[in-house]
Order: C-alpha cells, then structure tokens, then sequence
C-alpha cells in the first residue's frame, strides 16, 4: 500500500486554537475592554455553550449550527426544529445587560445588517458574567434585561424560554416528549 503525505500545513488546520497560557480572558468577567474586543470570537462561543448547556439541563436537545446560518442552533422538537440566535453581553453596564441584535461585522465586506423576520424563531440573551440565559421572541434591535433579573432567570430557566414560545405563538416545549430515553436507542 502506497502513502501519501499532507501537504505542508494542511495538519495544522485540524489542530484545535487554544489560547496560549496567560491568555488575556483567564480572569473574565475582571478584563479589560480591549481584552474582550480582543476576543469577540471566543465570548461569543462561550454564549452559544451556555445557551446549550441551559437547554441540556432543562431536558431540551440542541445542535449547534454553522457559523455562516442566521441562526446558531436548534432545539429539537416533536414535529418541529426552533432556530435560536444567541447574543452574548460579558458585564452589565448601568445595571442592565444590553444587546444589539444584528448580523455582520463592521469590517467585512457585507458590513453590519438587520436580522430578516424569518432568520430565527427565538432569541437568547446571554448575561455571560452572571452563567445565565433570557429566551425571547422580541426581534426588536437593541435588548436589554436588568441586573436584578438574573436571579429569576438563574432560579427558574425556563420559565423566559416558555414565554417565548408563547409569544410565538407555540406550545411550551414538552421535556417528557423530547427528552430521550434509554429505549428508543
């Protein structure tokens, strides 16, 4: 059996990106601003994690979607998939975690745009200092959710989630339904 080398560099491209040690994050929430400029990138990641791991925990499966779709994932759903868009806000800033719900960047060549009406189903806010998750169906542009709603939301995380289904106009997600069980694998 012959082989055949990998060009030069092409195994680089499968190694995982790791910050180096010391990496300008390790004390987050305490960094900079310039800090998380920075490392937009890896914040905003995180979110999509969090969003993920919320979901997991309250018995709701999702999959991550990629990077170039209007939407970062989908919960999975009896007869239905609900495409979530998740924002991440690493402080508060006057007592509230604001958001500005758009699409892009400000360099690229498509600069930065508004979300269509049909790009997602729900909206997550993530307070990322705080580990906690607001679900909403408000496409408004600019969000915000008050400091002192964290506990509510950290004690009680579906309950933002439900109200926005309902504002859908869609039944709450039934957990027993869409929670796998041992049996149907």
């Amino acid at each position: 059996m012959s082989f055949q080398p990998l060009l030069s560099g092409l195994d680089a491209l499968s190694e995982p990106q790791t910050p180096p040690p010391g990496h300008a994050l390790r004390d987050f929430p305490h960094v900079s601003s310039q800090a998380l400029s920075a490392n937009a990138k890896w914040i905003g990641r995180a979110g999509e994690l969090l969003v993920e791991s919320v979901l997991l925990r309250i018995g709701l499966v999702s999959s991550g979607l990629p990077e170039f779709m209007s939407a970062d994932c989908v919960v999975h759903q009896p007869g239905r998939l609900l495409s979530v868009q998740i924002k991440t806000c690493s402080r508060p800033r006057e007592g509230a975690f604001h958001f500005n719900i758009s699409k892009g960047y400000h360099r690229s060549p498509t600069g930065v745009r508004r979300y269509g009406s049909g790009d997602y189903d729900l909206l997550a806010l993530v307070a990322l200092s705080e580990n906690v998750v607001k679900f909403t169906a408000n496409q408004r542009r600019m969000q915000s959710f008050l400091l002192a709603d964290v506990h509510e939301l950290r004690t009680h995380p579906r309950r933002s989630l439900d109200a926005a289904l309902e504002e859908r106009g869609l039944a709450p997600c039934d957990v027993a339904a869409a929670a796998p069980t041992t049996a149907q694998y």
